[in-house]
């Protein structure tokens, strides 16, 4: 098997960093020992942290978006689509939490830097939401609002999971509330017999 190279190692200990202690809190230094290399040796791959940040959000959001475009692109209802949402978000979590919470939860403030042209996954949950909603089968409402409700109904329960007492609740390794997460998503998306408050 290949040895991981400098900038591999590199860009692994920056987003352990950036992921445990926030972007803002990360020193040059922290990621440098991290990564058993001496500064001077990551700024020949980096001229800043900032550079460091960028190049890590835009690739793990840019995979993220992939997953999502990829359940846009499948067949199946709306609830099956919006199932598989709530799937594809957990899998992403669970598979590279460090990523997930970097990107996700912590540093939206390097997304006005992405380059243009970017697919952002609240956008693309939004064009999925408008499509269900011709067929009937999603309530009325503001598209990207939804699609911030359901993205919140994964985020959100992550957020409390990484916060607990160990064992209160483990998101990360336990499957055993995915379909309760999902069932909340689904429950607050789809259509119910129309309301006096509902445009």
């Amino acid at each position: 098997m290949p040895r991981p190279s400098q900038e591999e190692k590199l860009l692994a200990a920056a987003l352990a960093c950036f992921a445990e202690v926030g972007y803002d809190a990360t020193r040059i230094r922290s990621i440098a020992e991290r990564a058993g290399m001496s500064e001077g040796a990551l700024y020949r791959h980096y001229p800043s942290k900032e550079a460091i940040a960028q190049s890590l959000y835009s690739y793990h959001l840019r995979n993220f978006s992939e997953r999502l475009l990829e359940v846009a692109a499948s067949s199946g209802t709306a609830e099956v689509q919006l199932r598989e949402i709530v799937a594809a978000t957990l899998r992403s979590y669970r598979e590279n939490p460090a990523a997930f919470t970097f990107v996700l939860l912590r540093q939206s403030t390097l997304m006005p830097s992405l380059p243009h042209g970017t697919v952002y996954p609240l956008d693309v949950i939004e064009r999925m939401v408008a499509a269900w909603q011709q067929g009937g089968t999603i309530r009325r409402g503001q598209p990207n609002l939804l699609a911030a409700i359901v993205l919140g109904c994964v985020l959100r329960p992550i957020i409390v999971s990484q916060l607990a007492q160990p064992g209160a609740l483990d998101l990360l390794h336990d499957r055993q509330h995915d379909l309760v997460i999902s069932d909340a998503a689904w429950a607050a998306l789809r259509a119910h017999a129309a309301s006096s408050t509902e445009t």
